[in-house]
């Protein structure tokens, strides 16, 4: 297992050299590790000491794996998946033996829609913060220089992403209610399909308060579709982003039982997600999700996500928005 590869010689601010993501596995065929979608079409390395500075290009592209079923008649880039790029983009300058995981998201803000089309350019920063972890600060805008993102996580290589603390308390024991929708029902409710409908079922439900729901991992999902043959086990580790995403669906579930949501439901932040272990197909995720606060338009939801006995992830604060169709789809105003 390596960490960073000796320094490279240090550049001015105003040369840069451009890199490609494909030894990160970022080609859609014969990728090295299980991944959503090419997330990062270049990357652009500004500066290599005292610290990482780097632009991440990507180009919403409605025929990524995963897309498709993102909100079917509008294309919108998922949150997570600029977590994905993020590490896909660090993975890749870092050199090192195994794709680096997300430890810790400290915050994430999202703050325009990222369309079909939209050009996202994502200035990052990556500093080594101990024995095989990373800081990573990243600031991303549109094309048209809105500000879609703010993003604090921390990547670690193997070693540490599984050398966090599991969470002292077992699997929470089941409490009386409503087993919730059934798969039929989740569609209804959801605005997304296959394969980003990452819910699986509903085990029960207490509305406005907790939900519990299962996500099955398959081996057949497009996030292993043409990995190289003979790659470690290590490499079918399920992404921690996508792990985020069912736990958000999760939790728009939850909030849509309160009958307060309206409009097209989207993440606006993440704080203090921890995450623990690798989680590979032939698992089956729990989450469970807490409304901790309603406001106006946004929910605030905690929870965690626990693969048999153990506790795989920890969400402190997940903040979603519901937003008019005009304003999450730009094409309605008239705009580019």
């Amino acid at each position: 297992m390596s960490g960073a590869p000796s320094s490279p010689p240090s550049r001015s601010p105003g040369s840069a050299r451009t890199a490609s993501p494909d030894a990160a596995g970022a080609s859609p065929d014969g990728h090295t590790f299980a991944t959503p979608l090419c997330s990062v079409d270049r990357i652009e390395v500004l500066a290599e000491e005292p610290v990482l500075r780097f632009l991440v290009h990507k180009t919403v592209d409605p025929r990524d794996r995963y897309m498709a079923g993102h909100f079917p008649g509008l294309t919108l880039l998922p949150a997570v998946f600029v977590l994905e790029a993020l590490r896909r983009a660090t993975t890749t300058l870092l050199g090192t033996d195994e794709p680096l995981d997300p430890i810790e998201v400290r915050s994430g803000r999202w703050l325009a829609p990222m369309q079909g089309g939209d050009e996202i350019r994502l200035d990052v920063t990556v500093e080594a913060i101990g024995v095989g972890r990373w800081s990573v600060t990243a600031h991303g805008v549109r094309h048209d220089g809105t500000p879609v993102a703010a993003v604090r996580m921390v990547l670690g290589n193997r070693e540490a992403a599984d050398g966090a603390p599991p969470s002292s308390d077992g699997p929470p024991l089941p409490t009386p209610g409503s087993p919730g929708p059934d798969y039929t029902g989740i569609l209804d409710l959801l605005p997304v399909r296959h394969p980003m409908l990452l819910v699986d079922r509903v085990e029960e439900l207490d509305p406005g308060r907790r939900i519990t729901t299962v996500k099955a991992v398959s081996g057949s999902e497009p996030c292993y579709q043409g990995m190289a043959e003979g790659l470690p086990p290590s490499r079918y580790a399920y992404p921690r982003t996508l792990m985020l995403e069912s736990f958000g669906q999760s939790s728009v579930l939850l909030w849509l039982s309160t009958g307060t949501a309206r409009g097209v439901p989207v993440a606006a932040a993440f704080r203090d997600c921890r995450f623990t272990g690798e989680v590979r197909p032939g698992a089956v995720l729990r989450h469970v999700a807490r409304i901790d606060r309603l406001m106006a338009d946004n929910v605030f939801v905690s929870g965690e996500t626990w693969d048999g006995d153990r506790c795989v992830m920890t969400v402190g604060t997940l903040v979603g928005s519901s937003r008019p169709r005009e304003r999450v789809d730009r094409t309605m105003a008239g705009t580019s």
